[in-house]
């Protein structure tokens, strides 16, 4: 189950390389220069080197980015299922409980008191898509029904001054 986290979050970052963001081209990049390397010990896998390395790791291992902004709303319980981190860019999977509905309406209103613009809402009961903007980022929080709760996802990236 974890492997194939791993393995989703690689597949869509790699489908994402399409759009021109630098962190998903350098991640196409290094899949097709067969750079990627198993760290020993775990669920985390390096692709890259450097500077330009993206590290990506679930379960245990499983921590939010170094450079995940503080000002992001995380709810008040949560696992972290996987976690990507590299220059510019992170992408962080959570499973939490509660609903989608009630999760969602509280990340737009801490997020908007915490200074964040929204920009869109799409969704319903069962799905909900958010994205904001701040001076020096864009967020895009998703949160879709599970047996168990509701998984919360949230992707980081620059924003463009």
């Amino acid at each position: 189950m974890r492997t194939a986290t791993i393995v989703a979050s690689t597949a869509l970052l790699a489908g994402l390389s399409a759009c021109g963001q630098s962190p998903e081209e350098r991640m196409a990049s290094a899949i097709a220069g067969d750079a990627m390397a198993a760290n020993t010990g775990g669920e985390q896998v390096v692709l890259g080197t450097g500077s330009e390395a993206m590290i990506i790791s679930s379960g245990e291992r499983a921590r939010l980015p170094a450079n995940f902004p503080g000002d992001v709303f995380m709810p008040d319980e949560y696992t972290i299922e996987s976690a990507l981190d590299s220059t510019g860019f992170s992408m962080v999977s959570l499973r939490t409980t509660g609903g989608v509905v009630a999760l969602a309406e509280r990340a737009s209103r801490e997020m908007q008191a915490g200074g964040w613009t929204q920009s869109m809402m799409a969704g319903d009961e069962q799905s909900r898509i958010l994205t904001f903007q701040n001076r020096r980022n864009v967020a895009a929080l998703s949160f879709d029904r599970a047996e168990d709760g509701v998984v919360y996802s949230v992707q980081i990236s620059p924003a463009r001054n």
